[in-house]
């Protein structure tokens, strides 16, 4: 193979590199291979004893694992999409880089899986997965994703490999000779011929253009997993995007940080420059925005909607005792100081944007744990009864150690391989420019700083803000320390023949009522001027309290038919006293129902305890009549009790269920005598439903549906002709190196 003055110059500056290890290599491995030994160890204890050696439960299924997993298949489609657009761009400075971006996609899509293996109980059912797989479940869909795009991303990697490959074949290693042999093999006999070097080119354009929509698409599919569930925190329509972006953007980081520490070991400060990391800062704040967008909308929208479960996730996320320093260092730490150091010039060197990128990085990985555990730790439905360790995620040393071990396998895989290949490319494609022409050219271009005569006046002026605000916080976080007046009402509720007090504590705070929860209020019956109690209650989490009223005191009669409660709130910290009374008569309701020719009547009696507990009729009261729906009571009609009775013609247009059968509600709101009294009951005079369809969807088909097999075919079978078109191109370059 052809051999220019540059490509010669970089093979006597590499080759040391891969012919020699140092003391510091040699103690590096060893450490490393203890930290992945202590992992196996882990490992054993866990397949031993079982997942009950880690921190996760019934109720938290997921842990680091799947932390990790994110994680890392995150990071590798940074380097599909870097490399991937730098090439199809020939952006000039890329070649230094672009193969430590190849590494970080191959190596970091091995690793992450494992973490998924970690996870599963029974890994005897593992090939299940395979054998009796649904194509209707997004983790099938993972399973396939992942697999085609970790055999891209292996070609696409080796393709950019060949012409070092056959340099190094021509000019074999001195030491560990065992390598030479494979060099051979994997060169392909490629001797930088016209057309092998034409077939080269096409097959890594063309392997470029699959491998960026396939890396979107593939953690798209990831997001998936969470957005198809119902559970709080992860049912949202803008995961895909938002995961493709916190992925390319953590992505971004670890390939600084892989530059920052080759540039350290191998001394590549004239190959890997200071407009490296400037170029790549620039892309990292710009991802560290779009997040930082994503991230706003997706907590905004949740908050804003206000529903429930959604809340309890966000509730957990802003409690400062539980996840609120996670979640500002992972949403405005993350974001906010690697934009700060990359836009200011002052903070803007090589060091500081490693820095950066390491802050970003350690951001994500929170990030990922953030989206996790905390939704986890909020069921959907109550759990009562449950232990602390089981509601409460705790990592423990196992997984810990397991976490570790994956980040030592990450460095010392990536270290082995530029120990056998060079670390940037040897030969050179002819399409790079000169670094120091680049450089001269980049700083005469920079913008003159404008800023600094008024220097010390602008610290006074930013110095004497901070300090206003310092000394304003106070007055502005202060809370009122005058006790505030609740709101305390008692209403009775009459249902059927069970009688309920209810009570509801509120107070008004900076303009809005507001329940309090867990308040003390104590109920009293009153008659002839005596009391008796009926017991304390606790107010809910909606600051409300339902209290049945014993049979033996509505037995008593009351004070001429008329009953009295009171209830009573004795004040806390900063709450006043409240109290509130009311006062009712018992009112029976009885509802029944008859037919007249084609007449369908429902006919309400209503009778009042009177003198000397007799029930007697009532005169003129209104009762409303509903009946039931989804979400609320649809009315369907009103009258007026006359001699305690009155009728209603049946609304034959309501639907019921299936067999017509509808249940009539009638009710008396908020009476000042009788309070609230419900009666109901439930005939066959609605209009039938009609026999609905069932249409099964998702994981509940037998059989996936044909536009989704079709989907899967079309697209894989893209994909893999695309791979199979490569690989024959490989053949035809060996080939054509016999002549």
């Amino acid at each position: 193979m052809y051999e220019d003055e540059k490509t010669q110059q970089n093979l006597y500056a590499f080759k040391p590199q891969l012919e020699k290890m140092n003391k510091m290599g040699v103690a590096l491995i060893v450490f490393l291979l203890l930290v992945i030994g202590v992992g196996v160890y882990a490992l054993y204890i866990q397949i031993v004893d079982g997942h009950a050696v880690t921190g996760m439960r019934d109720n938290v299924v997921w842990g680091l694992y799947i932390v990790n997993f994110i994680f890392f298949i995150g990071i590798s489609y940074a380097g599909a999409l870097i490399s991937g657009i730098l090439h199809l761009l020939r952006v000039p400075w890329r070649t230094p880089i672009i193969r430590m971006a190849e590494m970080i996609t191959v190596i970091s899509t091995m690793i992450g899986p494992a973490y998924i293996l970690l996870c599963i109980g029974r890994l005897d059912r593992l090939p299940n997965l395979i054998l009796f797989g649904r194509i209707q479940s997004p983790i099938i869909w993972d399973v396939i994703a992942i697999t085609t795009y970790l055999s891209g991303s292996i070609i696409f990697l080796y393709l950019a490999m060949i012409r070092d490959l056959a340099i190094l074949r021509d000019n074999p290693v001195k030491n560990a000779r065992w390598r030479n042999p494979i060099y051979r093999f994997l060169s392909v006999r490629y001797k930088d011929t016209t057309k092998q070097k034409e077939l080269l080119n096409v097959s890594t354009d063309l392997l470029s253009i699959v491998i960026i929509p396939l890396a979107i698409l593939v953690h798209s599919v990831l997001a998936w997993i969470f957005g198809m569930t119902l559970r709080p925190g992860w049912h949202s329509t803008i995961f895909a995007p938002y995961f493709v972006i916190a992925a390319v953007y953590s992505g971004t980081g670890v390939l600084i940080m892989v530059m920052w520490i080759f540039r350290k070991i191998y001394h590549l400060e004239a190959q890997i420059t200071k407009i490296h990391f400037n170029y790549l800062g620039i892309i990292m704040i710009v991802l560290g925005a779009l997040y930082g967008y994503f991230t706003f909308s997706e907590y905004l929208t949740s908050w804003y909607g206000s529903i429930k479960w959604d809340m309890e996730v966000l509730y957990r996320l802003f409690d400062p005792t539980e996840y609120w320093p996670l979640f500002v260092f992972a949403v405005f730490v993350g974001v906010l100081v690697p934009i700060i150091i990359v836009t200011v010039p002052k903070f803007r060197n090589v060091n500081s944007i490693a820095a950066a990128a390491t802050i970003a990085v350690l951001a994500l990985w929170v990030k990922r744990y953030l989206i996790i555990i905390p939704t986890l730790e909020t069921p959907l439905l109550p759990i009562h009864d449950l232990r602390p360790e089981y509601a409460h995620y705790s990592a423990t040393w196992i997984e810990w150690a397991l976490t570790f071990a994956g980040i030592a396998l990450f460095i010392l895989l990536f270290y082995l391989f530029s120990k056998f290949i060079p670390i940037i490319p040897v030969v050179r494609s002819g399409e790079e420019k000169d670094y120091s022409r680049l450089r001269k050219i980049v700083f005469e271009k920079q913008m003159k700083k404008v800023i600094r005569q008024n220097k010390k006046s602008d610290r006074v002026i930013t110095g004497m803000i901070i300090l206003l605000m310092i000394f304003s916080a106070p007055g502005v976080l202060a809370q009122d320390e005058n006790k505030i007046q609740p709101l305390l009402k008692l209403d009775y509720f009459h249902v059927d023949s069970i009688h309920n007090l209810t009570a509801t504590l509120r107070a008004k705070v900076e303009g809005r009522f507001t329940p309090l929860e867990g308040m003390e209020i104590d109920f009293k019956f009153t008659q002839g001027g005596s009391e008796k109690s009926l017991g304390t209650v606790l107010t809910n989490e909606k600051g409300k309290i339902t209290l049945p009223i014993p049979d033996d005191i509505i037995a008593t009669g009351g004070d001429n038919g008329l009953f009295s409660f009171e209830a009573f709130f004795a004040g806390k910290g900063n709450w006043e006293k409240a109290s509130a009374a009311t006062t009712m008569k018992p009112l029976r309701m009885e509802m029944s129902f008859f037919q007249k020719e084609e007449e369908k009547m429902v006919n309400l009696r209503a009778f009042e305890l009177g003198k000397d507990n007799q029930w007697v009729p009532v005169e003129n009261l209104d009762v409303l009549f509903y009946v039931p729906r989804t979400f609320s009571l649809l009315k369907v009609g009103q009258a007026t009790l006359a001699n305690g009775s009155a009728s209603l013609e049946f609304p034959t247009t309501v639907p019921g269920n299936r067999l017509g059968y509808v249940t009539l509600v009638a009710k008396v709101e908020e009476n000042e005598t009788y309070g609230n009294v419900e009666v109901n009951g439930t005939i066959n005079w609605g209009k039938p439903l009609p026999v609905t369809k069932i249409i099964k969807r998702g994981l509940g088909d037998t059989n996936a549906p044909l536009w989704m097999v079709y989907t899967l075919i079309v697209l894989l079978s893209l994909v893999w002709f695309h791979y199979m078109y490569v690989i024959f191109t490989v053949f035809r370059i060996r080939h054509l190196g016999k002549s």
